[in-house]
């Protein structure tokens, strides 16, 4: 419960940065979409972690390590593991949840003024 709470906080904030950053016009800095993306991916190696402990999942000694940085590649296998084909349900909304501060952007954006002024 505390891990979905934290990435949720993660996403919260990312999506309030983007949006600002997006009805502004201004594209986010390189800096900060590498510390979200990071935030992001050890918020889903933790949950995983947890996640694994629930389910009895034999986890190797650098599972951690590879959700963290493989999460794209190894969450859908583990899901899909220990839930069924289920897994891939739930893996489709870990990818919306990480796109969903870039989308959240790209809307505010479309709907400023600034798009009026340097989109169209």
């Amino acid at each position: 419960m505390r891990k979905t709470i934290n990435i949720a906080i993660v996403v919260a904030i990312s999506i309030a940065h983007y949006s600002i950053m997006g009805y502004l016009g201004y594209d986010p800095a390189p800096e900060y979409e590498n510390l979200m993306a990071w935030s992001f991916a050890l918020m889903v190696a933790l949950w995983c972690l947890d996640d694994a402990k629930k389910y009895n999942f034999h986890r190797p000694y650098e599972f951690g390590a590879f959700i963290f940085f493989l999460w794209p590649v190894v969450l859908p296998a583990y899901l899909i593991h220990t839930r069924g084909w289920r897994g891939a349900l739930v893996f489709s909304a870990f990818l919306f949840i990480a796109l969903l501060p870039y989308i959240c952007g790209w809307i505010s954006y479309y709907a400023s003024p600034a798009y009026g002024e340097y989109g169209a």
